[in-house]
């Protein structure tokens, strides 16, 4: 017969697996009736791949300008950790939705100020921040980045400007004490 214990902690797991699996079809209001009463979110509701996946992706690219002369754009890319690793631990993933979620915040607080007080949010800074600690040229007088939206039509790759931030003068980390 086994383990009493061991069963009933199994008939837990089913019965919320098959409650999962059911809410995924949003198989009616009694899930949703449900979920409000089970604590943390335990039903969880996948919906990243359907019914509209994400279909827009957004890319922070910066440049610098050196005398009179803009460098070529250069994207954002902190990497991900080893393929034999990745599956136990990936921090380099935490960075990139970091940046990811500032970039959202900022695209939202842009269409819901107007005015140049976007560049107050504590997105702005950020992204800003960041693209500032990214390895530079020696001489870089100034910066600037921008926020560009990929998406995969049926033809090609298209490619839009969401955000372009001010220019920003780079001043020298070495400050000089009389």
């Amino acid at each position: 017969m086994g383990d009493v214990r061991l069963n009933a902690i199994a008939a837990v797991f089913a019965v919320w697996w098959v409650i999962s699996a059911c809410n995924q079809f949003r198989s009616g209001a009694w899930t949703l009736r449900l979920r409000r009463y089970v604590p943390l979110g335990l039903i969880p509701l996948w919906t990243f791949f359907a019914p509209n996946p994400a279909r827009v992706d957004s890319r922070l690219i910066w440049r610098e300008e050196h005398g009179s002369r803009w460098d070529c754009w250069r994207e954002l890319h902190l990497g991900f950790a080893p393929a034999k690793s990745r599956w136990l631990v990936n921090p380099e993933l935490i960075l990139n939705k970091a940046v990811v979620d500032l970039v959202s915040s900022l695209l939202r607080v842009r269409l819901e100020q107007q005015d140049r007080s976007a560049l107050l949010s504590s997105a702005y800074l950020t992204l800003l921040s960041i693209v500032l600690t990214q390895p530079r040229r020696t001489g870089s007088s100034s910066i600037q980045f921008a926020i560009v939206r990929t998406s995969a039509g049926t033809h090609a790759r298209r490619v839009d400007v969401a955000f372009l931030s001010e220019v920003h003068d780079i001043v020298d980390s070495v400050t000089h004490v009389c």
